[in-house]
């Protein structure tokens, strides 16, 4: 006995004989031979030579005849279907009526407006579709059906159980210069089963200039690319500033589609300032950096000084650089040439100090700079301002 669906939820029937006119159109679906039901409500840029299939549901003794396929031309709930130009007769086998997407015409004009004005430039869309069925019985179904077409290519994320989601954007817009970190941008095409994707291509722009080819061949699948291992020499060389701009086109047959992303090589700079202090004092006569706060880094020396804790292995360079401008760069430069020391006295308010320190393997840059100087009749103090940051390199 062949399946029979009274209700489809999320489309609706209107059920009418053959010999009816538009006054019947509210007759009990009961009274139809069947329906027809589309498997799917969308498809992507890629799909345009997709066999789409519906499931064809009859009353037992009856078969369906036709299913066609139309663009819907209602303007007004009221009257939700008007037949406009035909799609396509469905082919009719084992249960189902199927229908090449291509007969729905380019993907490249759904409708686009811009500053009040429409255009047919639109490379995604929806059509409006109506289904008419009918039935050896001599009834027919009448159906509304919104067909969306979606991105071929689309950017994604990894959410919190590590599953690749479809995102907006790439989630990434800076690079540090120079850090070998990874840095990851997630993509993947968007197709049916059927639809054979034939390339992804990746290219780059450096400032708004040509695109060029990037290097390797890449899958046709879901790919996580490492931006920043792409050598620098790729792009003619990059300097901080610079912006790069990554394109991928996707290519199933006739078909395209591309998405983008740019990226700014930026600075690597210390992390946020904060206030310090030391003195001869018992209950403050040391400091460590990680915590603000009294600590074994380092230890106060008179006359006005500091000096490394004895495990920190910390050492200091007196430098002329500007403490709010200075980056992980020239903090380097000027601590690799400098003179360096594990002990500093008689610092005055303006005076700078690079330091660096090892902690858990990694190599901390630090930069201080005496803000006040106080002596007492038996005291002496130092307050100061620093900032740290490891060298990505």
């Amino acid at each position: 006995m062949k399946k029979y669906i009274k209700q489809i939820a999320a489309f609706a029937f209107i059920a009418i004989l053959a010999s009816c006119d538009a006054a019947d159109d509210n007759i009990e679906y009961s009274t139809a031979g069947g329906n027809a039901v589309p498997t799917t409500s969308s498809i992507s840029r890629l799909d345009n030579n997709y066999i789409l299939p519906l499931n064809t549901f009859t009353k037992e003794g009856v078969t369906v005849s036709k299913v066609e396929i139309y663009k819907n031309a209602a303007k007004t709930t009221s009257d939700p279907i008007v037949f406009g130009d035909k799609v396509a007769d469905a082919t009719l086998s084992d249960g189902k009526a199927t229908f090449n997407t291509s007969s729905l015409g380019s993907f490249d004009v759904f409708p686009v407006t811009s500053g009040g004005t429409t255009t047919l430039t639109g490379k995604t869309g929806s059509y409006s579709l109506a289904i008419l069925s009918t039935y050896s019985d001599g009834t027919t179904t009448r159906a509304t059906w919104t067909l969306t077409v979606g991105k071929g290519i689309v950017w994604q994320i990894y959410n919190a159980d590590g599953d690749p989601v479809t995102n907006p954007t790439s989630g990434v817009s800076t690079i540090k210069y120079l850090d070998p970190t990874p840095v990851i941008i997630t993509f993947a095409p968007v197709k049916k089963g059927t639809t054979t994707v034939n390339s992804i291509v990746g290219e780059w722009s450096k400032n708004g200039g040509a695109f060029s080819a990037l290097p390797g061949t890449l899958p046709i699948t879901h790919q996580d690319l490492d931006i920043a291992a792409i050598p620098y020499s790729t792009y003619g060389g990059i300097v901080i500033g610079d912006k790069i701009t990554y394109r991928f086109t996707v290519t199933a047959g006739t078909q395209t589609d591309a998405i983008s992303t740019t990226v700014e090589f930026v600075n690597q700079e210390f992390g946020a300032g904060h206030d310090g202090s030391i003195s001869n004092a018992a209950d403050s006569n040391s400091f460590d950096f990680t915590t603000g706060a009294a600590g074994s880094e380092i230890s106060f020396v008179s006359p006005f000084g500091i000096t490394a804790g004895a495990t920190s292995g910390i050492t200091f360079v007196k430098s002329t650089l500007d403490f709010n401008t200075t980056d992980l760069f020239e903090a380097d430069a000027a601590y690799t040439a400098g003179a360096k020391v594990t002990s500093l006295t008689n610092l005055v308010t303006g005076d700078v100090v690079i330091y660096k320190i090892t902690r858990d393997g990694d190599d901390y840059y630090g930069i201080l700079t005496i803000t006040d100087r106080i002596q007492g009749t038996n005291s002496q103090e130092l307050q100061f301002l620093y900032k740290e940051g490891i060298l990505s390199l």
